[in-house]
């Protein structure tokens, strides 16, 4: 195993082999006419070679990176946010990290270090308990990421407790408040199809994001049922639709298999949570009213109904049952009908026989 430096025409490069193949990286550096150009060039090409011989060394026989441990932590968590979906909290706490880390290398960050960090977080008033804890869970997934890469031996944010985020209770819609809804009307052709998105979302779980993306080809008539891939997880959820959800969403005309089944909802840019909000309103649900809540409502009935978790957590697409779980803690129905459901024990009253 050996790495060396080419030159092709004027420019220089690194040629190596790795697992038997062969790599061929520039270095962005030229040779001219000028000696003592080409000299300092050269310099930087053998020093740009040990460090990739070293790092190639080290990863064979399973030993730490010893030129990564030496990068910046915030360099390296930016790098790693430059990949992560729109909601991971990463790209939004590096604003933090880098206040709190400045140069701080990889190599150097240990649990008090981090424990350090969390209090850092905890003390900023424009951060919430529940931010706070999500950007700190942040930290510890690049430092996972790092013992990955053979950059850490272990991870230090292991050892410090996380943040406790306070417990956040859904909001659910009941039966009587989904019917003072339904017979309310919303005007305008979109308020009346945010009404009529809203009302599907809560007989089948669907996010607005894909209600919005919902076609004609997404549903099916034989068996009736919604086969759609989840915008927000990449996972394909099969909803069986009810005669009353389906009539929600048709009147008999037959579309074509790309139109949208909301296209106004589809097609618009405006912020459709004041329709809900208003609509509320209006139908005097004391409720605060968003597109998730449609969500939350089907999930909360279809547990009080007697559904198991996985199958809800199936309907819903989560990737775990932890996460259906918190739906529970909506309603305390069930846990009161469990307790109705305990024998009544009439004590006789012993002070009176004596």
């Amino acid at each position: 195993m050996g790495v060396f430096i080419r030159q092709k025409r004027s420019h220089l490069y690194l040629d190596y082999r790795v697992g038997g193949r062969r790599y061929t990286e520039a270095l962005h550096l030229t040779v001219t006419d000028d000696d003592r150009h080409n000299k300092e060039a050269r310099r930087l090409a053998e020093i740009i070679r040990s460090k990739k011989e070293l790092q190639i060394v080290s990863g064979e026989h399973g030993l730490l990176d010893p030129i990564e441990g030496k990068r910046a932590l915030v360099e390296y968590a930016a790098k790693m946010a430059e990949t992560q979906p729109p909601k991971n909290p990463l790209p939004k706490s590096l604003r933090y990290l880098r206040e709190h880390a400045g140069a701080l290398q990889l190599g150097a960050v240990t649990p008090a270090w981090v424990d350090g960090y969390k209090a850092f977080l905890l003390s900023q008033e424009a951060l919430g308990e529940s931010t706070a804890s999500k950007y700190l869970s942040a930290l510890h997934m690049v430092l996972r990421r790092a013992v990955r890469d053979s950059i850490l031996p272990r991870n230090p944010a292991e050892a410090v407790k996380g943040i406790t985020a306070p417990e956040v209770v859904k909001v659910y819609l009941d039966r009587e408040e989904l019917g003072r809804l339904a017979s309310t009307p919303l005007g305008g052709e979109l308020g009346a199809e945010v009404k009529r998105a809203f009302l599907f979302g809560c007989l089948t779980g669907l996010r607005v994001s894909d209600l919005r993306s919902l076609t004609w080809a997404d549903i099916s008539r034989d068996p009736l049922q919604i086969l759609k891939r989840q915008g927000k997880t990449g996972r394909v959820v099969a909803i069986p639709l009810t005669d009353a959800a389906f009539k929600i969403i048709t009147d008999g005309t037959i579309h074509h298999r790309e139109t949208p089944v909301f296209p106004h909802l589809s097609g618009t840019a405006a912020n459709t949570n004041q329709y809900l909000t208003a609509w509320a309103k209006a139908a005097h649900v004391d409720k605060p009213v968003g597109w998730h809540t449609a969500r939350h409502t089907f999930a909360t009935l279809a547990l009080e109904g007697g559904a198991d978790f996985l199958t809800v957590s199936r309907l819903l697409g989560h990737t775990k049952t932890s996460t259906t779980t918190t739906y529970a803690k909506s309603t305390d129905k069930a846990r009161r009908a469990v307790v109705d459901s305990l024998p009544d024990l009439a004590l006789t009253d012993e002070r009176a026989k004596a």
